[in-house]
């Protein structure tokens, strides 16, 4: 079902690109990133958790997608993406002129991959956290070798960031007892029901945010990681990446500003670098597996 959704989404982005006998997909410059009628693509991509529908997208980002035509002097079509598969084909055709993505990775390899642009950031950052109860006798990430872990899915920016953490520690991953789960949440449940040694959770996720405040324990926490970074392609010139970059950043000094950033879940934004991004994917590595 979920992907008959996402391929239905797929081709609905197809559609607005190949329409009017006009093919953006294979045009590398002036026609990436826009519909045949000069409408940008914004795509959102809030990762795979959760049951957030492309009508929640729609309604969520509304205002959001408002201020973003403001600032590039153009309208724009806004669009949901939940796949990762889906979200790096479109990537490497250009067809999504701006992206926010809560998971980062995708869009790291975007910018260093195909010639995108970081525009901002959430100010919060992104850890991994890898969590324990609290009469767990575990006390380093170096006791999870051997022990049961549960993690968000497989190839997932947590994971990554999980299996970048266990690597630099002289730990396989693939060579230990490891379950995915993709609602977060799940993983929280079944770790105070004690089915696992150690689960792995986002820090700005629900368990995340609660867990050592409801007596567990964390053992190990990731190094400080970019979160919700919004990037442009090779479709937006510097001058407009620049006033969006202004008018996203100002977003937390204003009353309208805070709540169309309480509408989707960001406490401000501050200035990304497309270095950062780049930093980021070359600690995580590539995936062992085509990215298609």
């Amino acid at each position: 079902m979920k992907k008959t959704i996402a391929n239905s989404i797929y081709a609905m982005i197809l559609g607005l690109a190949l329409s009017g006998g006009t093919n953006a997909l294979a045009q590398k410059n002036g026609g990436s990133g826009a519909d045949p009628k000069g409408r940008l693509i914004l795509a959102i991509n809030e990762g795979a958790a959760g049951n957030v529908t492309a009508t929640d997208i729609s309604f969520r980002y509304e205002q959001f997608k408002q201020i973003v035509e403001k600032a590039l002097g153009a309208p724009v079509t806004l669009v949901g993406v939940r796949d990762a598969r889906m979200l790096r084909k479109s990537v490497q055709s250009s067809t999504f002129a701006i992206i926010l993505s809560r998971p980062a990775d995708v869009l790291a390899e975007a910018v260093r991959d195909y010639g995108y642009q970081a525009i901002v950031v959430s100010q919060e950052p992104a850890h991994a956290l890898f969590i324990v109860r609290k009469d767990s006798p575990l006390k380093t990430i170096g006791d999870v070798k051997g022990k049961s872990i549960l993690t968000p899915d497989r190839y997932a920016y947590m994971w990554r960031i999980a299996n970048a953490m266990m690597r630099d520690n002289k730990i396989s991953m693939a060579q230990e007892q490891v379950r995915a789960m993709s609602d977060q949440a799940a993983i929280g449940w079944s770790m105070e029901g004690g089915f696992f040694d150690v689960g792995v959770v986002a820090s700005f996720s629900g368990v995340g945010r609660t867990w050592e405040k409801n007596g567990g324990r964390v053992i190990a926490r990731s190094p400080e990681l970019p979160n919700t970074p919004m990037i442009a392609s090779q479709k937006i010139s510097p001058a407009q990446i620049q006033k969006l970059r202004s008018a996203l950043i100002a977003l937390r000094n204003s009353e309208n500003g805070a709540a169309v950033l309480k509408d989707i879940g960001v406490p401000g934004f501050k200035e990304a670098s497309s270095q950062s991004l780049i930093e980021l994917i070359t600690w995580l590595g590539d995936l062992d597996v085509p990215k298609e």
